[in-house]
């Protein structure tokens, strides 16, 4: 079937419509540019009809060769073979038309990344060992299957090295699992290893050897059915957080992987809360935000429901010798305090349906709110404008390119009425 791609889905996937059975459809369509024109074979697959391409008929304007030469294969970078300004122009459209009428009269001003290679300082590794031959990589695209990437261009140099260093690190091994890669303490890597089955003998000296040497900062192993992991050196995760000082968080805790973008966003939702606020931080991690909220706000209480990452937010911010309140709790499903008038949150994909729920009821003002997924900002946002919040900014930020995610700051306030 030939097909011309018109659109891109948030998932990354093109976009062609074709009747099928009769009836127009929108068929999704991997690793095209509006603008393709394509011959594919067409399958319907859990109600939806994707196309395998079989041949380039014409190509996009928007479409460039990818400068990495595992992109065809690999499921990570799902943008690559299309230029910058195609990728960024896609994103503000993908997310205006998510929010449609709740964005309408809102400038959406978009922050590029000042570094589109080496930027990663996180990765999750699939490995696997059927008696004992390794294979560590990156899913392939809609797949189980691992794909090894010699070299990985959005890496940073350290993450790079030790993933390539991974598959003889746990030769001999029976079983499978993951390997978180992130950042650590002097920019080395810090390594998390889960695994189901049994790791070789030479895995732990190994791991020993890495750390002495100061190659690795530190290495944590979690064998099924274990409590506690087996820990050598330190496999914290540290990055520069906004005010340029190291913030800490568990070992293979969520940390944000670009770090420059990552600085430039939190300033910006910092500066939204305005002067001498009292807010409530909500989702606050290993205190990514907290850090910067704490030097501008009244008062702060923070919530975070994953115990390791509050007690390295409280960390983060004794060592700047910086007070907040810091607790455990489900930020979902926490009650808004009758004194605060802002709320920040930085929800995970989901969002946060619940949260917003509450906030509209709330005493707040103002709401300060970080999205990594357009369609659950716009179901978010929602929530807030049903209940006469209206959105007064949104600012985009490019935390992972060449691919289909963009990271949102939407700033919303209590409309007068």
């Amino acid at each position: 079937m030939r097909l011309e791609i018109t659109s891109l889905a948030k998932g990354g996937e093109g976009i062609a419509r074709a009747p099928i059975d009769g009836h127009p459809r929108a068929i999704l369509v991997p690793r095209s540019a509006p603008g393709d024109v394509v011959e594919a074979d067409v399958h319907i697959e859990a109600g939806t009809p994707r196309a395998r391409v079989l041949h380039l008929v014409h190509s996009s304007a928007d479409r460039v060769v990818p400068p990495c030469p595992h992109a065809e294969r690999c499921g990570g970078c799902d943008r690559m073979h299309l230029s910058l300004d195609a990728q960024r122009r896609w994103h503000q459209r993908i997310v205006r038309d998510a929010l449609g009428a709740a964005a309408d009269g809102v400038d959406i001003r978009y922050h590029a990344a000042d570094r589109t290679e080496h930027w990663r300082t996180r990765v999750r590794l699939a490995a696997r060992a059927p008696g004992g031959r390794v294979e560590v990589g990156f899913r392939a695209p809609r797949s189980h299957e691992i794909i090894r990437v010699p070299n990985c261009l959005v890496c940073t140099e350290a993450v790079d090295a030790a993933c390539g260093e991974v598959p003889g690190w746990l030769e001999k091994s029976v079983g499978a699992g993951e390997v978180v890669i992130q950042q650590g303490s002097a920019g080395r890597a810090a390594i998390v290893l889960r695994w189901k089955g049994q790791v070789a003998p030479s895995v732990f000296a190994l791991a020993e050897e890495k750390v002495r040497s100061e190659c690795w900062a530190g290495v944590e192993v979690w064998l099924e059915g274990a409590r506690e992991p087996a820990r050598i050196g330190d496999a914290s995760a540290v990055m520069a957080a906004a005010d340029g000082e190291p913030l800490r968080a568990a070992a293979g805790g969520f940390m944000q992987a670009h770090e420059e973008t990552s600085r430039r966003l939190v300033r910006s939702a910092n500066e939204s809360i305005g002067d001498e606020a009292s807010v409530l931080e909500l989702f606050c991690g290993a205190g990514n935000m907290t850090v910067m909220l704490a030097r501008r706000a009244a008062r702060l209480e923070a919530v975070e429901s994953d115990a390791r990452a509050v007690d390295a937010a409280r960390a983060n911010l004794a060592a700047r010798g910086l007070k907040a309140r810091v607790v455990v709790g489900d930020a979902d499903a926490y009650e808004i305090p009758s004194w605060a008038r802002v709320v920040v949150l930085d929800p995970p994909r989901e969002g946060a349906a619940a949260a917003c729920r509450r906030i509209a009821q709330s005493r707040a003002k103002r709401v300060v709110m970080v999205s990594c997924d357009p369609a659950t900002l716009a179901r978010d946002i929602g929530i807030l404008a049903h209940a006469a919040w209206r959105l007064t900014s949104l600012d985009l930020f490019e935390m992972f390119p060449h691919t289909s995610h963009v990271e949102s700051l939407a700033v919303l306030e209590r409309s007068a009425s």
